[in-house]
């Protein structure tokens, strides 16, 4: 009996084993499932979470776009304003300047003259030039009593110049007063030669051709010393008339030109 006791006992045991087994595998499983629906629900967030997560990258990338959208827009409307305003600038500065030099032609064209006339500025080699010849030609011009010889013009060149002064007397030399002096002064040396030759012919025929009844005339000139020269030319007769009553113990006065 007492082996019999003690199987059942052991029995007992074992049966309260399997319950205690059989309790702690259900709540195990209890557990287990517990567990799978935390992770359930964790994965769950998760996915949510991410989810959340991309809406907002997704929206904040959308709105970075549509600013930057925006941007070019108003850039675009900004660049356009701009390139209208500069071509109104440029077509409104366009018509200014065709007016402007429509309006200033005029006043162009008489600037133009005015500066043509100013006087150019010469070296001192160059107005000792022009000075050297407006007093070789002073003792011509003077001869026939025309004044002094006109000064150089504003911008007239030496050759000009030279030119313009012996066509004025040239008329007086019968070798040069059908020569057309503007080819000759292009060789300035042979020109020196006719110049002189025209300046010497009209101070010499102004002392000998002095016609009959010419009243007297004084002549200046400057010699080589710069000194003045002053001596008269025409018919004595007319000067010596009041006292031509007839012959005197002296004779009688002949007529006969002065020219020297």
């Amino acid at each position: 009996m007492a082996d019999e006791d003690k199987l059942d006992k052991v029995l007992t045991h074992l049966d309260s084993i399997h319950a205690m087994c059989d309790s702690t595998k259900a709540r195990l499983d209890a557990m287990e499932e517990e567990h799978k629906k935390d992770r359930a629900d964790a994965a769950e967030w998760r996915a949510r979470a991410d989810a959340a997560e991309k809406d907002r990258a997704d929206k904040a990338r959308a709105d970075a776009e549509e600013k930057e959208r925006k941007e070019k827009e108003e850039k675009e409307k900004a660049d356009k304003v701009k390139a209208d305003a500069e071509e109104k600038e440029r077509e409104e500065k366009e018509k200014a300047d065709a007016a402007a030099r429509s309006g200033n032609a005029d006043l162009a064209k008489k600037l133009a003259d005015l500066e043509r006339r100013m006087p150019a500025t010469l070296a001192d080699a160059d107005k000792s030039a022009f000075a050297d010849v407006q007093m070789r030609f002073d003792s011509a011009y003077q001869a026939w009593n025309l004044g002094q010889a006109p000064h150089a013009l504003n911008g007239e060149t030496l050759s000009d110049y030279r030119v313009r002064l012996a066509s004025k007397i040239k008329q007086h030399s019968k070798v040069y007063k059908d020569s057309n002096l503007g080819i000759l002064v292009q060789d300035s040396a042979a020109f020196s030669v006719v110049e002189n030759a025209i300046v010497n012919d009209a101070v010499e025929a102004s002392c000998s051709n002095i016609t009959v009844g010419a009243p007297l005339r004084m002549q200046e000139s400057k010699n080589d010393t710069g000194h003045i020269v002053r001596k008269f030319v025409g018919d004595p007769a007319v000067t010596w008339a009041p006292f031509m009553g007839g012959a005197t113990k002296f004779g009688k006065i002949r007529r006969h030109a002065i020219g020297r």
